[in-house]
């Protein structure tokens, strides 16, 4: 298959399944759209569904590529995290199939799609995982488990998202942000006075 007419069909199926979920997405409607034979579709795919997860393939690495790219023009280590968490929602707000499969209960239909879900969460670990060795060997963060740390902090965000990014503005996501990177740089009890004291 011509790459073009590949990019076109993954193209009008990203958006119809976002608009219109897997279920009620049809494979005639797609290569209508697409302006391709339905039976292109089947030779190069087999099945809605392999268009579907190739779909959340996609979206999974180009939310990937982009976090990874904010995080790579930030310096320090505390810049890098923050980059993560901004960049994650900034991109995950487009990754609209991901977010829907969490609204829609796909991965009962389609456990494929969990798998892919769950390969996003790893990819994201890994990144926080490779700011948080960085900071550790500059001293920066402290602590005695770095990959139990990043899972925490991917989990804390990960327990945020359907909600952030379906009910609250971006300004209301960038205020929570803020407030969750100064209690994770500063935790929430103040020290005491005697710790102060020299």
């Amino acid at each position: 298959m011509k790459p073009e007419k590949l990019e076109s069909i993954l193209d009008t199926a990203k958006k119809m399944f976002a608009r219109y979920g897997l279920q009620k997405t049809s494979l005639d409607e797609v290569a209508r759209m697409a302006r391709v034979a339905k039976a292109t579709i089947y030779n190069y795919f087999g099945s809605k569904d392999s268009v579907y997860l190739e779909v959340l393939r996609r979206e999974m690495d180009e939310v990937v590529e982009k976090i990874s790219s904010s995080v790579a023009q930030a310096s320090l280590p505390e810049d890098k995290l923050i980059a993560f968490a901004r960049a994650k929602f900034q991109y995950m707000r487009q990754a609209i199939n991901i977010l829907n499969l969490d609204r829609e209960g796909i991965e009962k239909l389609l456990p494929s799609a969990e798998n892919i879900r769950n390969e996003l969460f790893e990819r994201e670990v890994n990144i926080i995982l490779s700011i948080l060795n960085e900071g550790v060997e500059k001293g920066i963060v402290h602590t005695n488990n770095t990959l139990l740390t990043a899972r925490a902090i991917a989990h804390g965000l990960r327990g945020f998202e359907l909600n952030w990014l379906v009910q609250e503005s971006e300004e209301q996501i960038e205020g929570y942000l803020d407030e969750l990177m100064s209690i994770l740089f500063h935790g929430l009890m103040a020290e005491k006075k005697g710790n102060n004291e020299t």
